[in-house]
């Protein structure tokens, strides 16, 4: 009898021990609802998403002119050529300050010696005196566009005989950036929603957001004129800058 009550006490201590120890064998391992939420953590659905792109475009007109202009002369010696081609220069220089130029937009664009030997096709010996050339191209920037036609005509009359084009551009585009950056967001919440309720859900909030593309206004640029022509007429239209975005939503 003695012996029955000393395994009863026994096998109370070690069922206590299981109970309370949590490296026992069983230990930690949860019954009845509980093991269930454990077992169904794993399985949770993520979340369903939604990812549209989105466009945002503005115009605007051009506000700054950039005139590629300059100063081609010859002659038998390098000297005299080049020292035709600086005094032509100056004037030029001058007739654009005096159109509303500043100094410091004024720049030289290239700059180039070359020389020419006539020589005899058959025997390729020298036929006649060496011809040198000495060209000199600027870029002016106008930040009237109305000053712009008279400017290269005085230009022109100065000596400028080489007009290579004119390009508009907009001197200051972050603000412009900035709104078509805008006009992206809404046009792809616009069409999230329109999708979302096509498909029975609502948008619920923005999981990520990216810059797709950004598109800065290209410089339009005017076609080469000549230099002897004579009033220069100057549209400068609209530029066009560009965002596109893609966002992903989270669906309700």
């Amino acid at each position: 009898m003695n012996r029955w009550r000393w395994l009863g006490v026994v096998g109370g201590i070690l069922l206590a021990a299981c109970r309370t120890n949590p490296s026992a064998p069983g230990a930690g391992v949860p019954v009845g609802p509980s093991a269930q939420a454990v077992r169904s953590q794993g399985t949770e659905a993520s979340p369903r998403t939604l990812t549209v792109n989105g466009v945002g475009t503005v115009r605007a007109r051009p506000d700054q002119a950039v005139v590629t202009l300059g100063v081609e002369t010859s002659g038998e010696t390098l000297a005299s050529a080049l020292a035709e081609n600086n005094q032509r220069a100056a004037a030029v220089l001058d007739a654009l300050k005096a159109h509303g130029v500043a100094e410091n937009d004024i720049q030289t664009a290239s700059f180039q010696i070359q020389f020419e030997e006539p020589r005899d096709p058959q025997t390729g010996r020298p036929i006649g005196p060496r011809v040198y050339r000495v060209v000199h191209v600027y870029t002016a920037i106008f930040r009237d566009l109305e000053a712009v036609g008279a400017g290269v005509d005085a230009a022109v009359a100065a000596g400028a005989n080489r007009v290579e084009g004119i390009a508009f551009r907009i001197g200051s585009p972050d603000r412009l950036a900035m709104e078509a950056r805008r006009l992206a967001a809404e046009d792809a919440k616009a069409r999230a929603q329109t999708l979302a309720a096509a498909l029975g859900a609502q948008l619920g909030p923005v999981r990520m957001v990216r810059e797709v593309s950004f598109a800065r206004p290209i410089p339009v640029p005017m076609a080469r004129m000549a230099a002897e022509a004579a009033a220069v007429p100057v549209a400068a239209g609209e530029l066009e800058i560009a965002v596109e975005i893609e966002v992903t939503w989270e669906l309700r």
